[in-house]
């Protein structure tokens, strides 16, 4: 349209005011003319009929002089030429009409190129009174006049907002619409126009039923034009967005599959080299991610990602759209990190919004939105990571959206509710109460500019409702409490069902609820936040881990008042937390996620329930939950290995399909990549980040997606058998308790709440030994200490070994002497083993050196001295590392692969591996060493020795575990996870005469166990012996001597892994006793397993 009225809603009719050539001019002088006639002018009389002539012509002239010069002068004198041909031409009926059509022409080309107001008034009026005037004498058809009239109060409406011209336009385009004939091009025409009206009318009136007008005439509109009609892809274009505007606010998912079908319709109309495939792309990719935020589907914001990604690599670096395309691509990759945790995703959403607002400089249309978009990604980065100034930078970004969104400005609310968002965020950092001051102030503008029920004035009230809570706190005003909860309960009921975001609400309210009811004491609070958090928990269309979040509130809220509900909250928090983690496709994702600063609290998840079950003494439960929420990143890869033996001899195919979809899980769930994104640093030019990029997450999490479903299935197959009715079901205690046949298993939970020990026995009822109310303070500061100092000092520092000492005096105070107490009074004599069961960060102290505990004698013993320790991440690892395969080695001296890695830091490696190999017979050892040791050919040789001693540099990799590692030839690194792939059915022994293999790295997750000791465990190796900090070169040789005499003792053919503890106990003795090492140097070396 001439009168760009419509933003580039192309396919309607072209009027006849849309070209302002006249074709039998070209080929004259214009300039001569118009001097010719302007001479001749003058020599007719004033009144002679022909001077109305003469204006018209002179009046075209310059009107076409106006198309190929541009030069506002002749415009203006082309509207006062047909002014004065229409006042001389009053009686001249086709002359007149003409006059009055060339007229609007010209002031539709003043108004669209110079924006006159007063024009488009003047447009309107002339319009009608053409319209009631014989156009038939001038041949101008008054179809056309009556569309252009339509058009013109369309347009004036969107300039004016006046109500009484979008009705009038509509009111009018039906009025023509009923003067064509059905099914024909004016009519298709027409009924387009009509839509648009509809459209235009809904976006400035933001009402419901002006929005389903508009969806129902371009549904009609489609239904009746030709499939292959040029204006059938911007008429899908416009049908895609006002669906995907009515799902927003309705979530009827019906409107964002049709849109989503229309979508892909568009695609297949467009050649694959079409300019216009972008934007269609881009709708396809807006539609699928709307989706996602609705239903939680990750399948659908992936889909989302690949068309944004597409659209990229399809777009000119200097295509309009660029600077959205990169928007809409960060916002999905955030959704992404919200949804997986992972930081490579947020780090490339934040580069991609730098990306556009390089793109957008002060004065671009698209600012704010690339503005919002970065804001929107730091906030979630601080989140994450705690980094203050990632918060300063993103309400910094804010308040300038706030600047360039003043009142009037439609985006105005959201960017009020956003900057209110990290203003909150900065109370709760700084306990500022002018931030939430501030909030409210842009809350309650904000919720005035809205109008009910748009999707934005749920959020707002939401928002608002916490904050006055807030106000509430520091000012008490009741006020408050009552605004508070009339706005939470608004805003939920505004939600529409079925939209994921609601069980956050939910929780949300249910948490302020308790708060409330800490300050007023009434129970119907109470009640009506328990109730709301299991709403939360049971919404069953809400993501899993927004359910989590709900759950682990229901249980705090519960148990911190008493409610007999809190069991059942832990009981489902444990499942969901499981679950929540195995949405990752990989176990670096799901590492990451669950290492993540914003869901600490949930960490401590399975400590709290187990400490929870034990406040009701209920000991067995406790044990169940402990295992079923730690260590959760092996056993989701134990759970694949799951021994099948029974299976086989029942069902052997059902075996061997269980085996080879877990099998090829198991390889998608390892995979280890170099990270897809590294993050480009603010200020940089990197227009070209994420064109092309490999987006290897997104092929790992289809194919895991894939695979999951097939085992499910598989599963379900599995435990529909006779028998198999728990196959892969949560274990229960009666088996756990198998996990002490060989010897009590002491359980060390640390909570908050209350910590306590448990000691499982087999054929016998759990023990409880109660702590002092200080052990879990105590206990954190510890571990916190030791730590400290030991990246503060180097080996043999006397400053760490005073620490240590005062650590494992403590250590025995509270660990060491009751547990020793009780295992006695238990009837345990000393001398035998027991395993210790860690939790939390008690799993980074060195518990089996707690001590000196007293004794009769007066001899300083530590709990090594008295019991044989060893520890177990879990209690399915160590009945795993009982296990024994059927295809296990024959009895007889065992075979002994030796890796050896000297360099000038290791000087003694090479006399410790001759050494062993003198003490173990060469005929019974392989070593690999100097250009041998090498990765590939160490994992090579793993499987075909049931032992392996490992003499070189261990490397920890703080916040990568998975990367930990051990040094090999070259600089190689045989690591984490590549030990984790390897499968060794007939493994027994591994010794890590390497630094930090049994240290967990500092990454907020040491229930996880992920260090080089449990890998080596998990591969298949029953006994492993570890160090849990650095270790002396000097002390491989002397520990390995003391270590294998006394495995060997009794005869090579004898030696077994079950003496491995037995033989690390004494040769630690031996180097405490004979060689008067430093009590940081015997007490580093570690057994886990069997």
């Amino acid at each position: 349209m001439a009168l760009n009225f419509d933003n580039g809603a192309q396919g309607s009719s072209k009027s006849q005011f849309s070209t302002l050539s006249i074709d039998s001019l070209n080929d004259f002088d214009v300039n001569s003319e118009i001097n010719r006639w302007q001479i001749l002018a003058p020599t007719l009389p004033f009144r002679h009929p022909d001077r109305a002539l003469i204006a018209h012509i002179i009046a075209v002239y310059h009107h076409f002089r106006y198309g190929t010069t541009g030069q506002k002068g002749d415009l203006d004198q082309a509207i006062v030429g047909y002014a004065e041909a229409l006042l001389r031409g009053m009686n001249h009926p086709p002359l007149n009409i003409e006059s009055f059509e060339y007229l609007t022409r010209a002031l539709v080309s003043r108004f669209n190129d110079f924006g006159t107001r007063e024009d488009l008034d003047h447009i309107i009026s002339y319009l009608r009174h053409l319209s009631n005037l014989p156009l038939e004498v001038a041949g101008i058809k008054r179809l056309d006049v009556l569309n252009d009239l339509a058009d013109a109060l369309r347009g004036r409406f969107k300039v004016g907002g006046r109500p009484e011209d979008i009705e009038d336009a509509i009111s009018l385009l039906r009025h023509v619409i009923t003067m064509v004939t059905p099914a024909t091009d004016d009519y298709r025409i027409i009924a387009s126009k009509l839509a648009i009206a509809w459209k235009t009318k809904c976006e400035q009136t933001d009402e419901s039923e002006d929005l389903a007008e508009a969806i129902s005439h371009y549904r009609a509109v489609l239904t009746s034009s030709l499939l292959g009609h040029p204006s059938r892809p911007f008429h899908l274009s416009d049908l895609v967005k006002m669906l995907k505007s009515r799902f927003e606010r309705s979530g009827d998912l019906n409107d964002v599959n049709d849109a989503a079908t229309l979508c892909q319709e568009l695609l297949d109309l467009l050649d694959k080299e079409d300019p216009d495939r972008v934007w269609a792309l881009m709708e396809l990719a807006s539609v699928y991610h709307s989706h996602f935020r609705q239903t939680y589907d990750s399948e659908n914001l992936e889909k989302a990602i690949s068309r944004y990604r597409e659209a990229l690599l399809l777009c000119p670096p200097d295509h309009e759209i660029k600077d959205t395309l990169l928007i809409d691509l960060g916002f999905s990759l955030k959704s992404r990190f919200e949804t997986f945790g992972r930081m490579d995703c947020l780090n490339e959403a934040i580069s991609l919004h730098r990306a556009a607002i390089r793109l957008c400089p002060r004065g671009h249309p698209h600012r704010q939105q690339s503005l919002r978009g970065l804001a929107n990604a730091m906030h979630l980065r601080y989140l994450r990571t705690r980094r203050i100034e990632d918060l300063e930078e993103t309400i910094n970004l804010e308040r300038e959206t706030l600047v360039l969104t003043p009142p009037g400005h439609p985006m105005r609310p959201q960017m009020l509710y956003n900057l209110s968002v990290s203003f909150q965020t900065q109370y709760t950092w700084t306990g500022d109460m002018g931030y939430i001051e501030e909030g409210i102030e842009h809350l309650y503008e904000a919720s005035k500019l809205v109008k009910s029920g748009h999707p934005d004035s749920r959020l707002i009230l939401h928002l608002l409702a916490g904050n006055l809570l807030r106000r509430f706190m520091h000012r008490g005003a009741n006020k408050d409490i009552a605004d508070a909860i009339k706005h939470y309960r608004t805003s939920i009921s505004l939600m529409p069902e079925g939209h994921s975001g609601v069980s956050s609400m939910l929780s949300n309210f249910a948490c302020d609820l308790r708060l409330i009811f800490s300050w007023t004491g009434d129970v119907e609070h109470l009640k009506e936040s328990i109730a709301l958090s299991r709403s939360a928990v049971e919404y069953p269309f809400s993501s899993v881990r927004h359910r989590l979040t709900a759950a682990n509130s229901w249980t705090v809220t519960a148990r911190l008042s008493g409610h007999p509900s809190a069991l059942t909250a832990y009981r489902k928090a444990l499942s969901l937390l499981q679950r929540a983690i195995d949405l990752g496709p990989t176990v670096q994702t799901r590492h990451e996620y669950i290492s993540g600063r914003d869901i600490e609290h949930l960490r401590t998840l399975p400590m709290d329930a187990a400490s929870y079950a034990i406040e009701s003494r209920a000991y067995e439960e406790a044990i169940e939950m402990l295992e079923q929420g730690r260590a959760l990143l092996w056993s989701g890869m134990r759970s694949l290995r799951t021994p099948l033996e029974h299976l086989h001899e029942v069902d052997r195919s059902l075996a061997d399909e269980f085996t080879e979809i877990s099998q090829a899980l198991e390889a998608i769930i390892t995979t280890t990549h170099v990270r897809d994104f590294v993050q480009t640093p603010a200020g940089t030019d990197d227009d070209d980040v994420a064109i092309g990029r490999k987006d290897t997450f997104a092929r790992d999490l289809a194919e895991k997606r894939r695979l999951s479903g097939e085992l499910d299935k598989v599963v379900l197959r599995i435990q529909a058998s006779p028998g198999f009715e728990n196959f892969w079901r949560p274990i229960p205690f009666r088996h756990l308790q198998t996990a002490a046949i060989g010897g009590p298993v002491v359980i060390i939970n640390l909570s908050k709440y209350c910590s306590d020990i448990l000691i499982i026995r087999s054929n016998h009822p759990v023990v409880h030994i109660p702590t002092p109310t200080n052990f879990f303070d105590r206990a954190t500061n510890l571990a916190h200490q030791l730590s400290e100092t030991r990246k503060s000092y180097r080996l043999e520092s006397k400053k760490y070994d005073r620490v240590l000492r005062q650590t494992l005096e403590e250590l025995s105070e509270l660990v060491g002497q009751p547990v020793a107490k009780r295992l006695m009074e238990l009837g345990i004599p000393e001398q035998s083993r027991i395993w210790l069961c860690p939790t939390s960060v008690l799993a980074s102290l060195p518990i089996h050196a707690a001590g000196p505990i007293s004794s009769h004698t007066n001899v300083k013993r530590y709990l090594c001295d008295i019991y044989v320790c060893s520890y177990t991440p879990s209690l399915s690892a160590l009945i795993t590392s009982r296990s024994r395969n059927l295809s296990g080695p024959a009895s007889g001296q065992p075979s002994l692969l030796i890796v050896g890695q000297p360099d000038e830091t290791l000087p003694g490696v090479d006399s410790e591996t001759r050494s062993i190999e003198y003490l173990v017979g060469s005929s019974s050892v392989t070593r690999t060493a100097g250009e041998a040791a090498t990765p590939e050919n160490v994992i090579a040789h793993l499987p075909m020795h049931p032992w392996v001693h490992f003499a070189c540099h261990g490397v920890l990799q703080p916040g990568r575990p998975f990367e930990s590692s051990f040094l090999l030839q070259h600089n190689t690194h045989l690591t984490l996870i590549r030990i984790a792939k390897t499968h060794l059915p007939t493994a027994e022994l591994a010794f890590l005469a390497a630094c930090h293999t049994a240290e967990l790295a500092e990454d907020g997750t040491p229930d996880e166990v992920l260090h080089l000791t449990a890998a080596m465990q998990f591969s298949g190796f029953r006994s492993v012996i570890g160090t849990m900090w650095a270790m002396a070169d000097e002390d491989g040789k002397d520990l390995s001597e003391y270590f294998y005499s006394k495995m060997f003792a009794a005869g090579a053919q004898v030696a077994s892994y079950e003496q491995s503890a037995r033989a690390l106990r004494h040769a630690a003795q031996k180097l405490r006793t004979e060689k008067g090492v430093s009590l940081e140097r015997w007490a580093n070396f570690v057994h886990y397993g069997a």
